[in-house]
């Protein structure tokens, strides 16, 4: 990993901006349930980072009759994730503070690339007042290809005009890793959500448990 050649740090959303992950599970388990599959909860570490489309899609095939109704799914799960979301989430130590130093800085252009729509992106982003931190933000409805594939992050890194290897991409779980490097940008990966062994084991340039870590290291 090369600190110095860092011009733009890319945040995912879910796991790094805001403690979210139990969240989603529970509003997918419900949506699964309500749709009449009982989805095993083993399976929801593979859905880490995937789009609403893959995941469902997959739970269709797999344990329901392969006819549910995708789009009505992923509604539904919205719906249920802001009722949830806007009453229960908080953000992830440090980062506020991280990306106040951040903006005040200078020293890094930023963007947000998530797999979340992004209805329920602007919601939360609201919540925290942290709307006007993200010029460049990339959802769901900007990809064809969700992560693990490079998409997103290939996007990403094309809006913020900078060459993939200028690029930090702070990730929680191993499909967001996957498709930050398979982009070829560098990696960090947090253990908000997987452990250090994992995101290693994926490939993350380095591991922190928190945002003070990174701060110490990037400023």
């Amino acid at each position: 990993m090369n600190i110095n050649k860092i011009k733009a740090i890319i945040f995912d959303m879910d796991g790094v901006i805001v403690n979210s992950e139990p969240i989603h599970e529970k509003a997918e388990m419900e949506v699964c349930h309500e749709f009449g599959m009982e989805v095993l909860k083993s399976e929801w570490d593979g859905f880490r980072g995937k789009k609403l489309e893959d995941i469902f899609s997959y739970a269709s095939e797999k344990y329901g009759t392969g006819k549910e109704p995708i789009e009505k799914m992923i509604e539904r799960k919205i719906e249920l994730y802001l009722f949830y979301a806007l009453r229960e989430i908080e953000l992830v130590p440090g980062v506020l503070e991280f990306l106040e130093k951040m903006k005040k800085n200078k020293k890094y252009s930023y963007a947000l690339t998530t797999s979340g729509r992004k209805i329920q992106q602007d919601k939360i982003l609201e919540k925290f007042k942290l709307t006007d931190f993200f010029e460049i933000m990339v959802t769901a409805e900007d990809v064809k290809n969700g992560k693990p594939h490079p998409e997103p992050y290939n996007i990403t890194v094309q809006k913020l005009n900078e060459k993939s290897k200028s690029c930090l991409v702070i990730e929680d779980s191993d499909n967001g890793i996957i498709s930050a490097k398979s982009a070829g940008c560098q990696t960090c990966g947090i253990t908000t959500t997987f452990s250090k062994d994992c995101l290693n084991s994926v490939g993350a340039d380095m591991t922190i448990s928190n945002f003070f870590e990174l701060s110490e290291i990037l400023f």
